[in-house]
C-alpha cells in the first residue's frame, strides 16, 4: 500500500532466546529477507510466551517526492503494517497487541534509533509502534529490556538531501510521552464473521494483495459481499487485525456506493462505536437520512445519508482520479480530530495508523471478494467536509479508498517472492 511505492516503515525483532535466533534486537533487511543482529540482549529480558516487533519510519523516503505530505502517508503505512503483522500471526496462531502506553524515547533506545553516531551520515529514522506478538498478549512490558553492545551503522540513501522543517515541526508535536496504560476496550459481542468460501489459503491471499491502477467502471458487488467488507471493518475481541489496537473505533468510513447489487448508489456511514454514532449525528448535516439498510445484518451500523449518484462527487475529491468513479465504491475514512488531540496531541498518529488499518482489511476482503481496492492518499478534505457538512475541527477526513474491478496492467510481471535472491543462489 505504500504511497508511490517508497515503503518508508521498517521492521525490528527484540526476543529472548528463540529457536535458531539468540536473544537480541534485530532489524529486518527486506532486500535479502534476513535479520541483522544490532544488539545482544538478556535472555531473561522478555518473556517467552512471545517477542517484541517495532516499527519505524525513514520520513525521507516519501517526502523527496510528496514533501510536507509525507509524514502522514508514513503514518498510513504504518497502519497498513500493523494489519500486515497481525494478519500473517493469526495465520501462526498467535496474536499482537499495539503496546500504546510506552513512549517514542523508550522505543528508540531499544531499537536503536536514538545512538547519533549510527546515523551521523544517514537519514533519521522515527520511532512509531511497539507491538507484542505471542500466544498471549500481556497487559503491560514495563520497563523494556535494556539492549547491550550495539553494532552497526545504517546507510544513508540519498546523496542530496533536501530539508522539509514542517516534517520535524508534526513528528515534535506528535511525539508520544510514556502515558500510563489506559483501560483496555471490550468490544461489543458480535456475531462471528462469516467464514469465507474462497478456496485459497490465507497466505496466498495476503502475497497477492495488490494496489489495482485503474477499474474498469462496470464491476459490481453482490450486497452480501458489500455487507462482509463492512463486518470486517467492526471491532471484535480476539478478531484480527481489529484487535491489535487497544482503543475504541475513532475512525467511521463514509462511502459513495456506486455499484453494489440490491443496494441503492448514495452516500453511507457505518458507525463503527456507539459514541462515534453520535458525533457523526451531531457535527454532520441535520438533514441526513440516517436510515437503516435493508437486509443489512442488524448487527452492522450502516446507515444511508442520501440517496444519490456520487460518481462525479467522489471522482473531484480524490483529485480527480478516476479510480474513485469507475470503482463498485469510494471510502473516506473520516475521524475524531480536534477534542481528543487537546490533551493528547500523539494520538494523531494513531489516527492515521487505525485509517490503515482499516485500508489494509478492505484491501484483503476485495482480494477475497475477485475484486481490487486501493489507497487514496490525494484528496481534498474540505470538499469532503462540505458534503458531508462537517463545519469545525471536530472531525476530520484522513484517508480515502476505493475498491472494484481491475483493469489489469499486462505490461506487469509478477515473480516468485524474493526471485532476485534464487537467483543469486544459482549464480
Amino acid at each position: 500500500p505504500s504511497s508511490g511505492n517508497l515503503h518508508p516503515t521498517e521492521g525490528y525483532v527484540v526476543c529472548s532466546d528463540l529457536p535458531e535466533l539468540a536473544a537480541g534486537v534485530y532489524h529486518y533487511v527486506s532486500r535479502d529477507h534476513a535479520l541483522e543482529q544490532r544488539a545482544n540482549l538478556n535472555d531473561a529480558a522478555l518473556p517467552d510466551s512471545g517477542l517484541l516487533m517495532g516499527l519505524t519510519s525513514i520520513h525521507w523516503r516519501e517526502a523527496w517526492k510528496y514533501g510536507l505530505r509525507a509524514y502522514r502517508y508514513c503514518q498510513h503505512d504504518v497502519g497498513h503494517a500493523i494489519a500486515a503483522v497481525a494478519y500473517a500471526a493469526a495465520a501462526l496462531g498467535w496474536r499482537v497487541r499495539l503496546l500504546d502506553a510506552v513512549s517514542d524515547a523508550a522505543i528508540a533506545a531499544l531499537l536503536g534509533l536514538n545512538r547519533e553516531a549510527d546515523f551521523a551520515e544517514a537519514e533519521a529514522e522515527a520511532p512509531d509502534a511497539l507491538l507484542w506478538v505471542g500466544a498471549d498478549s500481556p497487559l503491560e512490558l514495563l520497563p523494556l529490556p535494556t539492549p547491550l553492545q550495539f553494532q552497526g551503522r545504517a546507510n544513508r540513501l540519498s546523496p542530496e538531501p533536501v530539508h522539509w522543517a514542517g516534517i520535524e515541526a508534526v513528528a515534535e508535536a506528535a511525539e508520544q510521552p510514556t502515558v500510563p496504560p489506559e483501560p483496555g476496550f471490550v468490544p461489543p459481542p458480535l456475531p462471528p464473521l462469516t467464514a469465507t468460501e474462497h478456496p485459497t489459503l490465507a497466505a496466498t491471499i495476503y502475497r497477492q494483495r495488490r494496489s489495482a491502477v485503474s477499474f474498469d467502471g462496470v464491476t459490481s458487488l453482490s450486497a452480501a459481499a458489500w455487507f462482509a467488507m463492512l463486518d470486517a471493518l467492526l471491532p471484535r475481541a480476539n478478531a484480527p487485525p481489529m484487535d491489535a489496537l487497544p482503543w475504541r473505533p475513532r475512525v467511521a468510513p463514509v462511502f459513495f456506493v456506486h455499484r453494489v447489487e440490491e443496494v441503492a448508489p448514495g452516500l453511507y456511514v457505518l458507525a463503527r462505536d456507539p459514541d462515534l454514532l453520535l458525533i457523526l449525528q451531531q457535527k454532520l448535516r441535520p438533514d441526513w437520512a440516517w436510515q437503516r439498510v435493508p437486509d443489512c445484518p442488524e448487527h452492522i451500523p450502516l446507515y444511508q445519508l442520501a440517496p444519490a449518484d456520487c460518481r462525479d462527487t467522489a471522482q473531484f475529491i480524490a483529485c480527480h482520479q478516476e479510480i474513485a468513479r469507475d470503482s463498485a465504491f469510494a471510502v473516506g475514512f473520516i475521524a475524531e480530530f480536534e477534542p481528543i488531540l487537546k490533551q493528547r496531541p500523539w494520538l494523531y498518529r494513531q489516527l492515521f495508523w487505525e485509517t490503515g488499518l482499516l485500508g489494509q482489511i478492505l484491501y484483503l476482503e476485495a482480494e477475497t471478494a475477485s475484486v481490487r481496492g486501493t489507497g487514496i492518499g490525494c484528496f481534498f478534505d474540505d470538499a469532503m467536509h462540505q458534503v458531508l457538512g462537517i463545519a469545525d475541527l471536530s472531525l476530520q477526513s484522513l484517508y480515502h479508498f476505493t475498491v472494484g474491478g481491475p483493469v489489469e496492467d499486462r505490461r506487469l510481471q509478477t515473480l516468485p517472492p524474493y526471485a532476485h535472491l534464487a537467483q543469486r543462489k544459482q549464480d
